[in-house]
């Protein structure tokens, strides 16, 4: 029997604390889902992972680590689901469409045009998610929560391509109440705009418990697992 390593170990130990917060807060567990953020692990460690347990799906943000890494011959062997979870440049928009099954990074109508016409190429639905802001940080992607009805109705009307499948968004930096309060706003947006069934995902290695609680149902997790 193969011995358990190191990455499968954390990722059970995940796992049940995730598990633990749902029984906590009266969430459902099975409807909960953790996306495995690889873009830091080394195919090793990838490889140990996908290789005794099974995955949700894996995050990854660079088109070009994520080919190099997933080209290796015994990675290709697990038919995982990719997420592509970083800014994403236009010119870049047919590749990560080709390789990938869900874009979590959609911000601008700009962006949704260039998908739906790449989309349309590769006759294919573009699943996305939206990505919100939710601090005021110039670096941080994303559209202004007021931005949000407008955009989702552009889109629906200009890219038929395109297939919204919820929300994302990154916390700011701060004390575990502002972080709560973002996240609640989150909610808000995703139960308007939303079907329960589609994805909120909000929550990281560092604030996955409180998204959790605050009603995430795709969590993205990398050091939790790989460190």
């Amino acid at each position: 029997m193969q011995a358990e390593n190191k990455v499968a170990q954390a990722y059970d130990k995940l796992l049940a604390r995730v598990k633990e917060i749902c029984l906590k807060s009266r969430k459902d567990f099975s409807k909960v889902n953790i996306l495995v953020v690889t873009k830091y692990a080394t195919k090793e460690q990838i490889l140990q992972l996908l290789s005794q347990r099974q995955v949700f799906a894996v995050g990854q943000s660079q088109l070009k680590d994520t080919l190099e890494k997933f080209s290796n011959s015994e990675l290709k062997n697990f038919k995982v689901k990719k997420f592509f979870i970083g800014h994403l440049q236009t010119n870049k928009a047919a590749k990560v469409l080709e390789n990938f099954d869900l874009i979590c990074s959609l911000d601008s109508l700009h962006l949704a045009e260039v998908l739906n016409k790449q989309a349309q190429k590769q006759n294919k639905k573009a699943c996305c998610l939206l990505q919100i802001k939710l601090t005021n940080r110039q670096t941080q992607g994303g559209l202004e929560i007021s931005q949000v009805a407008d955009f989702i109705k552009q889109v629906k009307t200009l890219c038929p391509y395109i297939e919204l499948k919820g929300l994302m968004a990154i916390a700011p930096q701060g004390r575990e109440e502002q972080i709560r309060a973002a996240f609640k706003k989150a909610k808000k947006v995703f139960d308007c705009y939303f079907k329960q069934e589609d994805y909120l995902s909000l929550g990281m290695s560092g604030d996955f418990e409180i998204a959790l609680e605050e009603g995430s149902n795709l969590i993205r997790i990398g050091s939790a697992v790989f460190d």
